[in-house]
């Protein structure tokens, strides 16, 4: 999957990088254009990964204090236990411009229904445990990978614990493209709806 650009998306983002550019350039006037483009590529993918990590991610036993309205209404998959697919996930529905990130908190943050069975990576003889104990030593909730043709959304789990990216059996990772719509290096999307943020700020200006 690659960007799909508007006139304006398109033009923006060129905008933001001629900025750094230029910046660049007064600090070092010489510095090639294939030096750019490979500082671009390993710079996006740095800073990427260190904003998910450190801004945008956040701790499942928390309440999160950021705001992640729904883009459409549908159905959310609530694995129940660490790397749980599909068919051993919880479903819930929502509506367009429902908070996903308070719905997930409130799910996980109760107790597992009676007879539930799995591994507490927490504390194994717990007497009270909560759902999100199950999920690994230390999940974070890192984003969302949302369908629009089926209407649904998945969460994108990190544990810095165990330092492992996983959504449902599968792992995620943070990939980087020479896009040939703008001349440069940018995230390829995870889905529809896609919030990486070196769409809204230039991150490949690292010197």
């Amino acid at each position: 999957m690659q960007r799909e650009w508007t006139d304006q998306t398109r033009d923006e983002w060129v905008a933001r990088r001629t900025v750094s550019r230029e910046q660049v350039k007064r600090k070092n006037p010489r510095s090639p254009r294939t030096s750019s483009l490979e500082t671009e590529r390993r710079s996006v993918q740095e800073a990427v990964c260190n904003i998910i990590a450190n801004t945008i991610s956040w701790d499942l036993q928390k309440y999160p204090v950021e705001l992640y309205p729904a883009p459409f209404d549908g159905k959310i998959y609530l694995p129940l236990r660490h790397m749980d697919d599909e068919d051993h996930s919880h479903i819930a529905k929502f509506k367009k411009g429902e908070n996903l990130n308070l719905l997930v908190y409130r799910f996980y943050n109760q107790r597992p229904d009676p007879g539930f069975e799995g591994v507490n990576f927490v504390s194994p003889v717990a007497i009270a445990s909560t759902r999100h104990e199950f999920l690994g030593p230390a999940p974070f909730v890192a984003g969302y990978q949302f369908d629009a043709e089926t209407k649904t959304a998945r969460i994108e789990w990190w544990d810095p614990y165990i330092d492992l990216k996983w959504i449902g059996r599968s792992t995620w990772k943070v990939e980087v493209y020479f896009d040939e719509v703008v001349g440069g290096y940018v995230t390829r999307p995870r889905g529809d709806f896609d919030q990486t943020p070196d769409m809204t700020q230039y991150l490949g200006g690292k010197t």
